[in-house]
Formats: structure tokens, C-alpha cells, sequence
């Protein structure tokens, strides 16, 4: 008797989508490219709070959350077999959110796998552990929450360290990795937060003036975080009151490859969110994360070995021109590293589905 070829499987895609933030549009793009190329996986489906991304394959199908009726819902959950949060850090505090821990055990009462794909535990505590045991799949991006995971989580079925999601795929960032020679601090990009104030504003500025006075470098504010409510320009408005005008442009985007293509540029990048540094890395851009110790940036510099204490600096950490150029002169493109998380990200999502 032969054996029956294998049904594909319908995998639900959820997680901080459709919300114009950098890092969440990258893994939208990078999952589906992956899934729809994948011969064992029939549909995906990708819940998002705004359904902006352009349709890519006939497999993936994106729905908006505030049009979706809980009917239509439940039955996404019942048409897939695999249901992830799929990437980003999980900032759920003392306790978990209700909708996400009811998804669970929904999911599981269905018979359903759960799971999250590339995910940093450092904003989670005892509390919330909940909601990452007893899972199908729990793929966590650095050390720090894979030894908690591993620690804590002792009936999750698959647990495994890969790379950040945004390192799935790396030819998508091919056509803008720099091969120029950086040789001056021509052009430098800074990645605020929206909800800094402005007396941020001005405490940043005065840490840049020195290198447009020496340089006479432009600043070039480039949201991590676009949108209507959550604009990072809101802070770089502040930013550059106290900037001279000559020396600073404001960006935007509506793409992902236009901020890569903006951050391709730079020949120096400093940033308080995550993916601007993990893109910068990408693209040979040196860089500085703007994070305390133990925060997530911290522990993605901590895995890439290079110049991981002088690339950090405190929220309001004196920055100095020193430090910009020891790291403008010393960094070097993590080659070996970006390619072990390209690989590592695929070995865990290669799970899926055992």
C-alpha cells in the first residue's frame, strides 16, 4: 500500500503587524516570503492591524483585524494547523494578555500547534510564563531568552536558538549593501522614539553638534516607527529644533526597502530601536544602540562579538565624538555572524511541521 502524499499545511501568522514599525513589517515580509515558497505549506494566513502589504503569492492571505468579524476568526484558527507569533520582543509585563492566552488554549483544544517564531523574552517575568510553556514551537532570537526558555519551559516541545527574523533572507538586502568606502562622517542617521519628549530632543542634539562641528555632518532622522499615532518623527521634531537646518533632514517611508535603502546610505547610525541596529549590521553601517545593559539591544550586540560595550550607550548616555570615531574606525561588517543567523533562523523554522 503506498503512503498518502501529505496534506500542505495552513499556518496563521500573528504579532505586531500592520502597524508600520520597521522590525514587524520585515518579519511580515520575510515569513511570507519563506512560507509561500515552502511545497508543504498550502495557506497563510496573516492577521494584521492595517492591511497595507502588497499581495505576494496567492498562498498568503493578509486580513485586516478590525474588519474581521470573530466568526471569520475562529474560523482562521480552524482552517490552520499551526497558529505563531511571529517575532519582535514581547513587552507583556507581570501578566500575559487574555486574547493571546485564550488563542492558546483554544489552539490547543483544537488540536492546533502554537508557538512563537523569533522572539525576545526580556521584557517578560515569572508571571507571564504561562504563556510560553506547554507550546508547540518556542524559537527565541539570543542567549538570554533561550537559557530562560530553556530554564522555565520544561513541557514546550521544540525550543531553539536562532537568529533575529529579519536575518531569514539576506539576498533581500543585496541590492543595498554599500561597497563604497567610508571614509568621512558625511552622512548620519539617528532613530528616535516617538514618545521621547523634548527635552530628549535637545540632550541628543547637544551630543551630535561635535561631530557636525568637526564634519560638518548632516543628521538625518529616520523613523524606525511611522504612522499616524506612533510616528518617531514626533521626537525628531523636537530633535531638530536644536539642530542647525542646514545640517538636518527628516525622513519617512512607506516600504521596508525604502528605510533600508535611506539607512544604506549613511556612513554612521545611531538608534533606540532594535532593527535600525540589526539593518545597520546588515549593510556594513556603523553603529551605536542607544539601550541600558540587559535590554534587548544589548543582547543582540553582546551576540555579534563586535565592539559589543563601546556600540552601546545608556538612554541619555553621554555619547562623545571619541567613541563615534574608535567605532568609525574599528567596526568591521559581522560577515560570519549574519550568515550563522541567516542559517540558524531557518533550522528553526525547518521544525515546523515534525
Amino acid at each position: 500500500m503506498q503512503n498518502q502524499e501529505q496534506k500542505p499545511m495552513n499556518i496563521l501568522l500573528i504579532g505586531y503587524y500592520g502597524q508600520r514599525n520597521i522590525g514587524d513589517d520585515l518579519f511580515v515580509k520575510q515569513l511570507t516570503n519563506y512560507f509561500s515558497c515552502q511545497s508543504n505549506v498550502g495557506k497563510v494566513f496573516v492577521l494584521c492591524k492595517e492591511d497595507y502589504y502588497p499581495k505576494i503569492s496567492e498562498k498568503v492571505i493578509y486580513f485586516s483585524e478590525s474588519n474581521l468579524p470573530k466568526l471569520k476568526k475562529l474560523g482562521l484558527i480552524l482552517r490552520s494547523d499551526y497558529i505563531f507569533w511571529g517575532g519582535g520582543t514581547l513587552n507583556i509585563g507581570s501578566s500575559p494578555p487574555k486574547n493571546l492566552l485564550r488563542l492558546k488554549t483554544l489552539s490547543k483544544l483544537m488540536g492546533k500547534g502554537f508557538g512563537f517564531l523569533g522572539v525576545g523574552l526580556e521584557g517578560s517575568n515569572s508571571e507571564s510564563y504561562q504563556l510560553f510553556d506547554k507550546c508547540y514551537l518556542l524559537y527565541l532570537r539570543d542567549k538570554y531568552s533561550y537559557e530562560l526558555a530553556l530554564n522555565n519551559f520544561k513541557n514546550t516541545q521544540f525550543i531553539c536558538l536562532g537568529g533575529d527574523l529579519a536575518f531569514l533572507e539576506l539576498t533581500f538586502y543585496e541590492p543595498f549593501i554599500a561597497t563604497k568606502n567610508r571614509s568621512e562622517f558625511k552622512n548620519i542617521s539617528f532613530s528616535g522614539k516617538y514618545w521621547w519628549g523634548e527635552g530628549r530632543g535637545e540632550f541628543y542634539a547637544k551630543q551630535l553638534i561635535p561631530v557636525i562641528e568637526k564634519y560638518n555632518s548632516v543628521i538625518h532622522l529616520l523613523p524606525s516607527h511611522v504612522g499616524d499615532e506612533t510616528n518617531d518623527n514626533r521626537f525628531h521634531e523636537f530633535l531638530r529644533k536644536y539642530l542647525p537646518e542646514k545640517n538636518c533632514q527628516l525622513h519617512s517611508w512607506q516600504e521596508p526597502q525604502e528605510f533600508i535603502k535611506i539607512l544604506s546610505e549613511m556612513d554612521f547610525h545611531l538608534g533606540n530601536r532594535l532593527h535600525s541596529i540589526i539593518i545597520a549590521d546588515i549593510l556594513g553601517v556603523p553603529n551605536i544602540g542607544i539601550q541600558k545593559s540587559g535590554s534587548k539591544i544589548d543582547n543582540y550586540l553582546q551576540k555579534t562579538g563586535v565592539l559589543p560595550q563601546e556600540r552601546r550607550v545608556d538612554v541619555l548616555g553621554e555619547i562623545g565624538l571619541d567613541r563615534m570615531e574608535k567605532i568609525f574606525n574599528q567596526y568591521q561588517r559581522p560577515d560570519a555572524f549574519i550568515k550563522n543567523e541567516s542559517e540558524q533562523v531557518k533550522k528553526c523554522l525547518e521544525i515546523i511541521g515534525q
